[in-house]
């Protein structure tokens, strides 16, 4: 076997042993007490109160897939320090569900969430407020978590005060193939990866704006890729191959993208 071949092979099985013990420790959910009202969106979220007294907007297994990419995204963007909703596990009991036949439409178990972002405005299309300073570093970490991920569907909250704050809150069809995403996906993407095209063009981001955010990119170690990849729960139907293949993927890309500026 040659050298860099059986190097590879090493380390590969090394990133599933790590995934292997990453899923065996599971984080503990956040219980759920009270559902407070369905969101119009096509994934059909709601807002909830947790056990911990906090707002929660979570997407259950109803979603389909989009979970596995929402709470992998934001995990991936908070170590960034990019400006993601806050990501956590949350848990819905059947007997709660039970309460409201509104939300039958639900599953029982654990789903995705982030904690609710009081008083914003959801602008999908326009960049209202992106050249103000602190949306401006704000944006260019968007701009490198999306091209390292692959993004699809932008959209954004906006404060509704000074100094109006952008934050990204919904990734369900980021990564190649979006909330449908294969092992052949993610094996075999061709696109160039480099900061995100739209939020460079749209916010007007340059070289200079982008130095902080790609230092950012280029500090998440190859454990902490694997700690998030290995935290969705098994329940969401999510295999250690297709695991594995999610975390070559992201390592991949990084390195891509840090070689391509």
């Amino acid at each position: 076997m040659p050298e860099n071949l059986e190097s590879e092979n090493l380390h590969r099985e090394k990133l599933r042993q790590a995934l292997e013990v990453a899923i065996a420790n599971p984080e503990d959910p956040i219980v759920v007490i009270t559902i407070r009202e369905s969101l119009p969106t096509l994934a059909r979220p709601v807002r909830v109160r947790g056990i911990d007294g906090n707002e929660y907007v979570v997407k259950g297994k109803q979603a389909g897939r989009q979970i596995i990419n929402d709470q992998v995204v934001a995990k991936l963007g908070q170590a960034m320090k990019a400006p993601v909703g806050e990501p956590c596990l949350v848990e819905i009991s059947q007997d709660l569900l039970d309460l409201d036949p509104k939300f039958s439409y639900l599953a029982a178990g654990v789903a995705h969430a982030t904690k609710f972002i009081p008083n914003c405005l959801d602008d999908r299309k326009q960049f209202l407020f992106a050249n103000s300073s602190v949306n401006r570093s704000r944006f260019a970490l968007l701009a490198v978590l999306y091209g390292w991920i692959h993004a699809d569907d932008h959209q954004f909250l906006w404060e509704n005060k000074s100094p109006r704050l952008v934050y990204s809150v919904d990734h369900g069809h980021f990564f190649i193939g979006g909330p449908n995403w294969t092992i052949g996906h993610l094996s075999s993407y061709v696109d160039p990866v480099k900061p995100d095209h739209f939020l460079v063009r749209n916010c007007k981001l340059n070289a200079e704006d982008l130095i902080p955010a790609v230092a950012a990119l280029e500090r998440i170690s190859e454990q902490t890729i694997v700690q998030v990849v290995g935290s969705v729960p098994e329940q969401w139907g999510i295999s250690i191959d297709e695991r594995l293949t999610l975390v070559e993927y992201l390592i991949k890309r990084q390195h891509e993208l840090l070689a391509n500026l």
